[in-house]
């Protein structure tokens, strides 16, 4: 169910953003999704929809999200995770993350931190 209606100026700037550095991003209900390619690990070269919830991009860039929404089947060693705004089938992990590079556009820095996050997933067990 994509909706982009009611998007606040924030959370649509995360969506053009991230658009703009090769993640296209779109409205779920309270969700913001994207796909990356991972980079490494377990799911290395495999697209992973990921996301965050609209209401932690409030304030973006200058607050970044702190949640990342992944389906059930990704899964890490050791994590923080609930399913508030989540669809069913999806939870979100905690992730601090600070943007302190100036070098590079905020979105660029959240998408390599999802990546560098999702690269240390485990294969699920059978």
């Amino acid at each position: 169910m994509s909706d982009a209606i009611g998007l606040t100026g924030p959370a649509q700037q995360f969506i053009n953003d991230m658009t703009a550095v090769g993640a296209p991003a779109r409205a779920d209900g309270p969700r913001i999704l994207y796909d990356v390619v991972a980079v490494g690990g377990a799911l290395s070269g495999q697209t992973v929809t990921t996301g965050v919830s609209a209401s932690e991009v409030q304030s973006w860039p200058m607050v970044p999200p702190h949640w990342i929404h992944l389906p059930d089947s990704v899964t890490f060693p050791a994590t923080n995770m609930d399913d508030t705004d989540c669809q069913p089938g999806w939870k979100r992990h905690s992730r601090d993350f600070s943007y302190s590079d100036m070098s590079m556009p905020p979105a660029l820095a959240w998408l390599r931190h999802v990546r560098g996050f999702i690269s240390i997933a485990i294969p699920k067990a059978a």
